[in-house]
């Protein structure tokens, strides 16, 4: 099971030259073995996960949008200002918000005290950036800064010809508007706590749905209108558990305990954690906690939202899958049974 305590990390710093940008920060992901600007393909994650503690008066880096990652916002303590697209708004603590691929953003501590959050990104492969103050651009890979003196697709192939007509290659299919950036923010206070629990009541918690208060579908892939990933604030009770024990085929969990104390279940037995633990669940681990204490457990939940997923149950030897969602358990069969 990959487990750190995030007071027990220690603090990195990041500051410009000049000092504009600067910030401290504990990269989550990497304590627990992902790799820094390297998703799966690379052998990390399929998240990425850091905090940022930003002095007043400065930004954790320039204004810029990518290409293709997402960026997901929790200020834990203090107060700043966005920059998104061509507003500026304010933010506080608790705030929650995102930013979608081509969304200039940037986030400026403009309190009197250190500005605290939360930022998950989707971790992809590759990335390239744009920073409009400057303008100039970045590719991930190979790490390169840029300024653009464009030029035609053949330059450089074969002589030039004179009086040849501009070569057109095909464009890509232009993004659909991004809504503006008031409709994808929201406050903790704001959402309201959603009770359910099983028939007979073994399992109950509550939650807040992070992400679809900040406009993400439900269960639904990011091609289709979802997020890249899935966040939701979570509460149990004394006593309380969540979720019979099950493990995922293609879905990644991450929690980080916030408040009380559980006891987390794995296939390596149990572990009990309190506040400021983290815990990642890979696919194919089978897991659970429960509220072991005397006081109220709160916990965030990030997961990666994969376009397909099933899942197993232990416990009941039984299956289930997301689309239909149906629940079963296995008769085995013969490949070719009722084929030929």
């Amino acid at each position: 099971m990959h487990h750190v305590h995030i007071p027990s990390l220690p603090w990195g710093e990041a500051k410009s030259p000049g000092g504009t940008f600067h910030s401290f920060f504990r990269n989550v992901s990497v304590a627990l073995g992902g790799i820094r600007n390297g998703g799966l393909s690379f052998g990390g994650h399929p998240f990425d996960v850091q905090i940022r503690r930003i002095p007043p008066g400065a930004a954790v880096c320039p204004f810029h949008s990518h290409l293709a990652q997402w960026e997901f916002y929790l200020i834990q303590s203090g107060e700043g200002t966005v920059r998104a697209g061509d507003s500026r708004e304010p933010v506080r603590t608790g705030d929650v918000f995102v930013h979608p691929p081509g969304e200039p953003h940037q986030l400026i501590n403009t309190g009197n005290v250190d500005l605290e959050v939360l930022i998950v990104a989707d971790n992809p492969d590759i990335d390239a950036f744009h920073y409009p103050d400057s303008n100039k651009w970045g590719l991930r890979p190979p790490g390169k800064y840029f300024r653009l003196a464009e030029i035609g697709y053949f330059d450089g192939e074969e002589a030039a010809v004179a009086g040849a007509p501009a070569y057109q290659p095909s464009a890509s299919p232009k993004a659909g508007p991004i809504a503006p950036f008031t409709q994808r923010r929201t406050n903790l206070d704001a959402l309201p706590w959603e009770a359910w629990d099983s028939p007979k009541g073994k399992f109950r918690a509550a939650s807040k749905e992070l992400s679809i208060a900040v406009g993400a579908k439900r269960n639904t892939p990011n091609n289709l209108g979802g997020h890249p990933f899935d966040l939701e604030l979570g509460r149990l009770l004394p006593g309380e558990c969540g979720c019979p024990y099950h493990s995922h085929a293609s879905q990644w969990e991450f929690y980080i305990f916030l408040r009380g104390t559980v006891s987390v279940r794995t296939p390596e037995g149990t572990t009990p954690m309190k506040s400021g633990d983290v815990v990642l669940h890979p696919p194919g681990e089978a897991h659970q906690f429960t509220n072991t204490g005397t006081d109220e457990v709160q916990y965030l939940l990030i997961a990666d939202n994969p376009p397909v997923d099933y899942w197993f149950y232990p416990d009941s030897n039984k299956w289930g899958l997301r689309a239909p969602r149906k629940f079963f358990r296995m008769a085995e069969a013969d490949y070719w049974d009722g084929e030929e």
